[in-house]
């Protein structure tokens, strides 16, 4: 994946979801490069598919199975890059 800087409407809309989907409450404070897998919140399997389903909800985008990946959900930062890139395809 390119690195590049992803928009940051992206990355608070990710925020946003991400607080809800995983019930972390409003007041928790995800940084831009939060890691994800493996990181304080630690997402699972579950997790990533549930963050799937709902990104493709939110952004209206259909992300292909072979398209995610560990660098993918590297961190929060990737994560809305990679959005952005699905996006403007």
């Amino acid at each position: 994946m390119e690195e590049a800087t992803s928009n940051s409407s992206t990355i608070h809309r990710m925020k946003d979801l991400l607080r809800e989907e995983l019930k972390l409450g409003p007041d928790v404070v995800l940084a831009d490069d939060e890691v994800l897998v493996g990181g304080e919140h630690d997402l699972d399997s579950l997790d990533v598919l549930l963050i799937i389903s709902s990104v493709e909800k939110e952004f209206g985008i259909k992300i292909a199975n072979e398209k995610i990946g560990k660098d993918v959900f590297r961190d929060l930062s990737t994560l809305s890059q990679f959005i952005d890139d699905c996006a403007a395809d």
